[in-house]
């Protein structure tokens, strides 16, 4: 039976007081003038989250041992001893060596006793601080999310369904975090399994426009001056129609193992870059097709503009007949700066009007004008528009009218004060997978406005709190990662766990030390790209690939 992983547990109880790994500021609970049924679910999941926030060092032998056991404290780095025994005479007979005796800062002697449960020695108050820091379960981890891609789901994950491409991107983009992709013949059983789900058909353009296109010039068949043109995509599974949001899981997890495997040139890796490459015009027309206008409606916070503007915006539908949201202009635009098609047609100066339009009075995005803010709506409006303004259409800075101040402030007062993770929208709870969506988005603001940035530079929230939260509450002990303490783990809220935590660990810091090496940190895993969610080194193969 495996360990129980919740803080109403008992032997969870004794894993939940990991708390801080230095508990000098212990956080305040929230305070209110007047009780609502929010504030009580507030108080609620604040108290979840509590037994995770103790002094370790208040704990009793047996409890740390406990977290040794599972993993989440490193060993102590006394050597093991035999536990002394009492003589029959009656006292402790306890054999003295140099190495338990030490001078004091006035030369005096001192003798430093070791505390021992079992057969395992426990740390004296006196030992390093780094006995207590609380570890990232890797190995755990790794386990867990390699069983989305080795072996059949169980029937519980039917709703998942269509989510295909979304279980295998979650899963490999969190294991390459982790520095632990599969092996090659299972990476070459992803690509297969997502080149499975691409779906193909008929689309109608208006022929002046395929005519001067870069890309689909002379293709088709014309009747009138409408072109028809093949078109394409990824569905949730096989048989499914295309969509914009299962094909951006496909094309990041093609370009893991296309990046992955560069260096030695594996099979799948050239096999990812074969598909890449023979279904980008085909998507590129597909994109096209998705494109609707809409009536121009200026938000509340956005700046006056410094040029005229048209009277309809470009925003783009999720798949054909489906719905129009800033989702869609971000998952296009992911995979058409990855896939080198992103042409003036596609980031249009239009295009980001509609997206600068969903910034609401809050300062944050909703997915369409005159909706609510809501983190995973603010992360894809910033980095879609932040992919416009780096396309290929280059468009300036002063043709985005957003209000990055009121944008950062709201983003900032979603970190909860005492749990320490984000929260989705103004009075809501804490969630991991906010992590990224909401610490992703103010890491792109930051970089976006300081032009790359610098290691001088700071983001706009607490890193260690947030870090906080992911190690202590967010891990289960059996591998994975969750919403809360009181929530099963999930592929989803894994990968955008540690998502979150690469963010908070590499964004606008001076690179930090990683491996087995010494003073390397534990904790340390690979860095993502705030804006597209794969690792660095893969966008980088990415952008020197051959795609012709």
């Amino acid at each position: 039976m495996e360990e129980a992983s919740t803080a109403h547990d008992a032997a969870a109880a004794a894993m939940a007081a990991t708390g801080t790994t230095h508990c000098e500021r212990v956080p305040k609970r929230v305070q209110y003038q007047v009780e609502t049924e929010t504030t009580e679910m507030q108080r609620e999941t604040e108290d979840e989250c509590e037994p995770f926030f103790v002094d370790l060092k208040t704990l009793p032998p047996d409890q740390l041992q406990h977290l040794r056991k599972v993993g989440l404290l490193p060993p102590s780095s006394k050597p093991s001893r035999p536990r002394p025994t009492s003589p029959p005479g009656g006292g402790l007979d306890v054999d003295v060596t140099l190495e338990d005796v030490t001078t004091d800062a006035e030369g005096g002697v001192k003798i430093e006793l070791i505390e021992e449960v079992g057969d395992a020695i426990l740390p004296t108050p006196n030992e390093d601080d780094a006995t207590y820091h609380i570890l990232l379960l890797r190995q755990k981890h790794a386990e867990y999310l390699t069983r989305a891609l080795d072996r059949p789901l169980s029937p519980s994950y039917v709703s998942l369904d269509a989510s295909r491409p979304w279980i295998i991107y979650w899963s490999l983009h969190s294991l390459d975090l982790l520095d632990g992709l599969p092996n090659e013949d299972l990476m070459v059983a992803i690509v297969e399994a997502i080149e499975s789900l691409w779906t193909e058909f008929s689309i109608s353009l208006p022929l002046g426009e395929v005519k001067d296109d870069p890309f689909l010039g002379g293709e088709g068949n014309v009747v009138g001056d409408v072109a028809h043109v093949v078109g394409g995509g990824f569905g949730g599974n096989i048989g499914q129609m295309a969509h914009c949001a299962t094909t951006y899981a496909a094309v990041l997890a093609l370009c893991i193992v296309y990046g992955a495997g560069t260096e030695s040139s594996a099979p799948s890796s050239e096999l990812a870059l074969d598909i890449l490459r023979s279904k980008r015009r085909r998507l590129y027309g597909w994109y096209l097709s998705l494109r609707c206008e809409v009536p121009f409606l200026a938000s509340s916070s956005m700046k006056s503009p410094s040029d005229t503007r048209r009277d309809t915006m470009t925003a783009f539908r999720m798949h054909h007949d489906g719905e129009i949201d800033v989702r869609a202009t971000y998952t296009m635009m992911a995979v058409a700066s990855l896939l080198q098609i992103d042409t003036p047609v596609l980031a249009s100066a239009s295009a980001a009007d509609f997206v600068a339009c969903c910034q609401t009075y809050e300062g944050g995005f909703g997915g369409e004008p005159h909706s609510e803010a809501h983190g995973g709506y603010t992360f894809c409006a910033l980095a879609a528009l932040r992919l416009l303004d780096e396309s290929a259409s280059g468009l300036s800075d002063s043709r985005i009218q957003v209000d990055t101040d009121a944008l950062r402030s709201w983003i900032s007062r979603r970190q909860m004060s005492y749990e320490g993770g984000f929260a989705g929208r103004s009075n809501k709870l804490v969630d991991g997978c906010y992590s990224f969506w909401q610490g992703g988005a103010m890491a792109a603001l930051d970089l976006w406005e300081e032009g790359g940035g610098d290691s001088s530079s700071e983001l706009c929230f607490d890193r260690e709190s947030l870090q906080k939260y992911i190690l202590l509450c967010a891990q289960d002990v059996n591998g994975g990662l969750r919403d809360k303490p009181s929530k099963p783990r999930d592929f989803y809220h894994s990968c955008y766990n540690l998502s979150g935590l690469s963010v908070t660990q590499h964004v606008l810091l001076r690179k930090a030390s990683q491996g087995d090496g010494e003073g390397a940190d534990p904790n340390i895993i690979g860095e993502t790209h705030p804006t597209l969610n794969i690792r660095l080194e893969r966008l980088s193969s990415m952008r020197n690939a051959n795609l012709l």
